[in-house]
Formats: C-alpha cells, sequence, structure tokens
C-alpha cells in the first residue's frame, strides 16, 4: 500500500508537533536536574572561537549561559573580613558569539554579604546576589533584565545558597535556593518567597537541590551519615527520605535523571566501606536503593547522566567511568586517571547530546592548572587542554553547541560546526522552517535522481509524510 501525499496546508499544521530548541546552560549544572545533560551539540576539537584575556580574577565561577549571552562574575578580592573595595565582584555578560561585553552589574555589598553569585537565569532573568560563604552570609537576590542588566525586583528575604550550593528552576521559572539549613522557592515574577523549608545539609556549603517534576531532592545530615530527602516542589513540605549512607561528613549535591533515578556521591577520604557512589530510585512514596560503587572522594563534584542510560563517577584510583544508571554496570573506564596534578580532583562534567563528555578535573577553589578533556562515549580521550585556574569555570554548554569555560585568567568559547543531520537539509545546523520548505519542494516521488533525493530521509523514493515524521522529530 503506497503512502497518500498530505495536501500542504495539512502538512504545515504539523508543525505544532515540532520540538523546542536546544537549551542552554542556565544553572550550575546544566538544568534542573542538576546531571550535567545538554540537548545541544558540543565541538569535535579544542577549536577557540575567542578568548578574553583582559579580566582576570582570583577565583573562577561557572560561566551561566542563556539566550546568546554568557553570564560570570570575575573575582578580584578575597579577604576576611570581607570589606572589598567598589566592583570586586562584577557580573559580566558577554555575547557569546563574540565575546564582546554587553553590560556589567556590580551587585551592592551590605556588612555581612560575601561575594558575587551568578545564580542562574532563565526567561530573560538573571539571578545574582551576595549570599554563601558556607552559609554564614545572607544577602537578597537582585533580578536583573538578561539584555540590559537593570535590575527588576529585590527579593522579600535574603538567601544563604553560594556559588558552590547551585540553585534549581520550575518550569515556570521560579528558582528554588537551597542552603545549609534552609531552602526556599521564589516567585520569579515579583522576587517573594513563594515557601520556605528547613532542611539539614551535611555541611554548610554544596547543599544545592535537583528537581524532576514536582519533586526536590537534597541531602540532609542522619544519624550515622547522610540521606537523601525529597520534598514537594508546590509546597516546600518534606515527604520521605531514603536509607542512611554511612559516614561522617560530606560535600556533594545530588543530581537525578527521568524514571525516578537519583544519585549521590558519598565519599569523603573514610575508606572503602562508605566511600560509595550511590543510586536510588523514588518509588513515589520512598527510595529504593539500587547499588552502589566504590568511588574516589572528590568535594564539591558535578557529575552527569549520559543520554543513553549512563551516569558518570570518578573511581578510586582516579579513572573517569560510566556506570549503567539502572544496575551500576560499569560500561566504560578511561585508560588513565583524570586527577589533577595535585592527585585532587573536583570533576565538573557536561555531556552533549551524542554523549560526548566534557571533564574538567577541577582542583576545587584553588587556582592551578585544570584539565579540560573531551571523551567519546566509550571513554576514548579525543583533545585537550588546560587552562590556569579552571576551578568551577565550567564546562557550560550552550544551545548552538558552545563550550564555554572561564579560568582565573580567561573566559573561552570552544565551538565547531555540528556534523549535519540526516533532518538538516541544507546543512546549517539547526533543523527548522528552511529544512521543512526543502522537503515540501521535493514532496512525492523522487526525481532529481533515483533511488532517493533530498527530503527522502528513509531511502524509500518518495517524500512523504514518513520522511516529514522524521524531520519534525529532529526539529530544533
Amino acid at each position: 500500500m503506497h503512502p497518500v501525499p498530505l495536501p500542504r496546508a495539512a502538512v504545515a499544521c504539523t508543525l505544532a508537533f515540532a520540538l523546542t530548541a536546544a537549551a542552554d546552560w542556565p544553572n550550575l549544572s546544566g538544568n534542573a536536574a542538576q546531571n550535567g545533560l545538554s540537548a545541544a551539540t558540543g565541538p569535535s576539537s579544542a577549536t577557540q572561537v575567542w578568548s578574553r584575556t583582559n579580566m582576570p580574577c582570583l577565583i573562577s565561577w561557572i560561566p551561566i549561559v542563556e539566550g546568546g549571552r554568557v553570564f560570570t562574575v570575575r573575582q578580584t578580592y578575597a579577604q576576611a573580613p570581607y570589606d572589598p573595595p567598589p566592583g570586586e565582584a562584577r557580573v559580566h555578560c558577554l555575547d557569546l558569539a563574540t565575546g564582546s561585553t554587553l553590560w556589567t552589574f556590580d551587585c551592592p555589598f551590605e556588612a555581612g554579604d560575601w561575594t558575587t553569585v551568578v545564580y542562574g537565569a532563565r526567561n530573560g532573568r538573571v539571578y545574582v546576589g551576595r549570599g554563601g560563604n558556607g552559609s554564614s552570609s545572607a544577602a537578597r537576590v537582585h533580578c536583573l533584565n538578561a539584555a540590559t542588566g537593570a535590575v527588576l525586583w529585590v527579593s522579600a528575604d535574603e538567601v544563604r545558597t553560594g556559588a558552590y550550593d547551585g540553585i534549581a528552576f520550575m518550569d515556570d521559572g521560579d528558582p528554588i535556593f537551597a542552603s545549609h539549613q534552609e531552602m526556599r522557592r521564589i516567585d520569579a515574577e515579583t522576587g517573594a518567597t513563594a515557601w520556605f523549608a528547613a532542611r539539614t545539609c551535611s555541611v554548610s556549603g554544596n547543599c544545592g537541590p535537583a528537581r524532576d517534576g514536582d519533586a526536590i531532592y537534597v541531602d540532609e545530615v542522619a544519624p550515622g551519615g547522610q540521606r537523601i530527602s525529597r520534598f514537594s516542589a508546590v509546597t516546600g513540605q518534606r515527604l520521605y527520605s531514603s536509607q542512611t549512607m554511612p559516614g561522617f561528613l560530606n560535600q556533594c549535591s545530588p543530581f537525578c535523571a527521568p524514571g525516578g533515578l537519583v544519585f549521590y556521591l558519598r565519599a569523603s577520604n573514610e575508606g572503602p566501606a562508605v566511600d560509595l557512589f550511590y543510586a536510588f530510585r523514588d518509588t513515589g512514596t520512598g527510595f529504593q536503593l539500587l547499588w552502589t560503587a566504590p568511588a574516589r572522594t572528590e568535594p564539591g563534584a558535578r557529575h552527569a547522566v549520559t543520554p543513553d542510560g549512563g551516569v558518570t563517577m570518578v573511581s578510586p584510583e582516579g579513572r573517569l567511568q560510566v556506570r549503567d544508571q539502572q544496575t551500576g554496570v560499569l560500561r566504560a573506564e578511561s585508560a588513565s586517571s583524570v586527577l589533577n596534578a595535585s592527585g585532587f580532583s573536583s570533576s565538573m562534567v557536561a555531556v552533549d547530546v551524542r554523549g560526548t563528555i566534557f571533564h574538567n578535573n577541577s582542583n576545587g577553589a584553588g587556582g592551578q592548572n585544570a584539565d579540560l578533556r573531551s571523551f567519546t562515549p566509550a571513554l576514548v580521550q579525543s583533545w585537550r587542554t588546560t587552562i590556569a585556574g579552571m576551578s568551577q569555570g565550567g564546562p557550560s554548554l550552550a544551545a548552538d553547541g558552545s563550550l564555554v569555560v572561564a579560568g582565573t585568567g580567561v573566559v573561552r568559547r570552544y565551538w565547531t560546526p555540528p556534523p549535519c543531520v540526516p533532518a538538516d537539509l541544507n546543512c546549517d545546523g539547526v533543523v527548522n522552517g528552511d529544512d521543512l520548505g526543502i522537503l515540501l519542494n521535493a514532496w512525492g516521488p523522487c526525481i532529481t535522481g533515483p533511488p532517493t533525493c533530498r527530503g527522502d530521509l528513509d531511502g524509500n523514493g518518495v517524500v512523504n509524510a514518513d520522511d516529514l515524521g522524521q524531520l519534525l522529530a529532529a526539529w530544533s
């Protein structure tokens, strides 16, 4: 039976099923789940598009990317007690395409504040503040217009969330702030507190939230160790907690994946019996322990999941691993250690839509050199470059596949043209209306050269609804 050609008006109506564009890097780990997985195609080589070397800083902080802009803090003062000179932790908004400065913002300082943090960006709004320093500093959040840097509002309440905690966004853009002993949802439109919840993190930093739907996951201290707790993202109510993971203190935040999967690195140099990577499943009424694996202690590490159901971690010997999310079975391991030259590592990981893994072997807040590596899904190293002082400075993946990183002396963008996917008929890096036009103009039996033609994505010699479905499924 031959497929029936569709009228072009009917074909156009099916655009409603097209997928939305790939997300940028709106927060510390790239998405609400804090799992480092991007829908973009990252660079295939360490090809620099631009490199800003006139923005020195003492500690490099995460570049946040949204809507063709990069938002980052360049901190030039770090003395205690913290009584900074003007402009010591300036927020810079850079053009992603060129690296040029679009605007800057100096967050107001009050006694007791800490260095400025860019918490995240969403829906044309940038959230900055001076909370943190191990939750000892509380400060109001300033919401800025992403295009101009103008202040839209200042939050009604102060938050203690710092740079190492991170935030998670709700689908409507409301940010969730968490710190050592508290968590709150702030209304993105007004700055009012939607709800407040008490919690107790294991230590005073690295206490960030991860979100999956209406579930918020945080780690909490428990008798003899730590546990993962689920809170309602709608009300802030604590719902239930996991079993205790034995150990003393820990400095990592949980992250999650579809299907109720929650991952947590609980390792603090206490020995192989308790230095473990944990995988849980949230059943809707409690947590089921799926598996554990021996893990390297990495305070503040930000690991990631892969698009084919894997999750990254570092072995006790320092090798990067990918394990099956469901079973913990080892899928791949790097040929050599990925530890920093100091022997310490606090991994920062981003994974693109192909499963390419970008790894920063950061040494935390220190200023030593760090290695930025790119690995295939099988953990074969593709390329490597060294950046001075790249502590928490990425990698961050933009929607166009740009990889943005920051060191103490540089902010840099890597990018290579992404390979053409079959539905990208004009090979411009996106599947959009231009490709749809090409497909519609070729509708029907191929006449431009047997056996196939442009638009014949399934290679059956005719451009029809099957090809249209493939194009819409790849829409970007």
